[in-house]
């Protein structure tokens, strides 16, 4: 096996050597169609493309990746036997939930390997940008539903999707578009930057009225700020006090779902609720309808603002993908933590995953790719962040 291994690792070595760009090109094209494929789910053009379609454009980029790490990538034979067994066990969690977002995205985590981090930031940026471009051009000219909602019954308020499936997913792509921009720019931003990244945070505030987004993007604001005294801070921060607040926040949010569940009448409860338009009574309805499954299960979620819906993305790891998936994200939460933080220059990075686990603590996102692009760092090619100083 390894003798075979060898040779597949030297032939790919010599080919990579004559063309020396194909390994990363392969692999930003399939996330670029990856991408898009989730933006469709994720959108109002859901309904204009079968099912068929959509599961050629999430395969044909997994099958891409594949090709690159068995024939582009140098991998021993144990580390290619887990990658195939954790793949199985990911396609059976997803199978058994109905949701393939984590089979496919591990995809794109391991294969992005030696790939050039600023190549997958620039491609992530550029097509989500021009799908919602796109979408809400369509949108606009009702070609698709322009989805719109008010806060409450008697709000004069109203919030838009512009072709996006909910007001919240297109905040939450524009926090996502903001963070991906910070760290390109190494959280660096020049005067007429800071100026832009105001005015996009308050124009998708004021499309969508999404508050929580809206209080991620002046924290990351904050960080912007404030990052020579945050970068201070941080040599002062091991990796395990960084793990130990992870793990503590995420206990806290399965705590608050808890209790509110015990005890739905307490005020300071409800007031969270409230504040966080509604989410703990989901989570309520989780711990009376669905008892939690080793392997997870199955929920059905209708949504459309009204209908139940998982926001948390802890909840749906654990409800939807059971214990091990639990465990296997916590093992993920420390290797990024391991990786953006021995190096500081990294701390950009790890400041974009810090609010992007906060919000996983309230929204669904934080497990597609066409979101949250830092996993997609953890075993790429950082050199962008040691020219220089940071």
């Amino acid at each position: 096996m390894d003798s075979i291994l060898t040779n597949w690792t030297t032939k790919a070595r010599k080919f990579k050597e004559a063309h020396p760009n194909i390994a990363s090109a392969l692999y930003l094209i399939a996330l670029s169609i990856f991408i898009v494929a989730s933006m469709i789910k994720n959108s109002q053009m859901f309904p204009f493309f079968s099912q068929g379609f959509i599961f050629i454009l999430e395969l044909i980029p997994a099958l891409m990746i594949t090709i690159k790490i068995l024939f582009l990538d140098e991998h021993n034979w144990q580390e290619l036997v887990i990658f195939f067994l954790m793949e199985f066990y990911l396609y059976m969690s997803s199978y058994i939930a109905a949701s393939v977002s984590v089979f496919y995205f591990s995809f794109f985590i391991i294969g992005a390997k030696d790939v050039k981090a600023e190549q997958i930031l620039k491609v992530f940026m550029l097509t989500n940008i021009a799908f919602m471009i796109v979408a809400a051009i369509l949108a606009l000219s009702g070609v698709i539903w322009n989805y719109s909602t008010t806060r409450s019954l008697y709000s004069p308020v109203y919030r838009y999707a512009l072709g996006m499936a909910y007001p919240s997913d297109y905040a939450a792509r524009g926090l996502s578009l903001l963070l991906a921009y910070a760290v390109l720019k190494k959280f660096r931003l020049r005067l007429p930057e800071y100026i832009s990244f105001i005015a996009v945070i308050f124009w998708f505030y004021l499309i969508t009225g999404t508050r929580v987004d809206l209080l991620l993007s002046l924290l990351l604001l904050v960080f912007l700020v404030a990052y020579p005294k945050i970068k201070q801070l941080f040599k002062k921060i091991s990796v395990k006090a960084v793990n130990i607040t992870m793990l503590v926040y995420m206990f806290l949010i399965y705590l608050i779902g808890f209790l509110f569940t015990c005890f739905p009448s307490n005020k300071i409860l409800n007031l969270i609720n409230s504040a966080l338009s509604g989410r703990l009574s989901h989570e309520q309805t989780l711990f009376h309808n669905f008892p939690i499954s080793f392997t997870g299960r199955y929920i059905y979620q209708p949504g459309g603002g009204s209908g139940f819906f998982i926001d948390a993305s802890f909840f749906r790891i654990l409800w939807m993908y059971g214990i091990p998936m639990l465990l296997i994200a916590i093992v993920l939460f420390f290797m990024l933590n391991n990786r953006f933080l021995k190096n500081l220059n990294y701390l950009p990075i790890e400041l974009a995953f810090i609010i992007f686990f906060i919000s996983a603590g309230i929204d669904q996102h934080f497990l597609d790719a066409s979101f949250n692009f830092v996993p997609l760092l953890l075993f790429a090619n950082l050199e962008m962040f040691d020219k220089g100083q940071n």
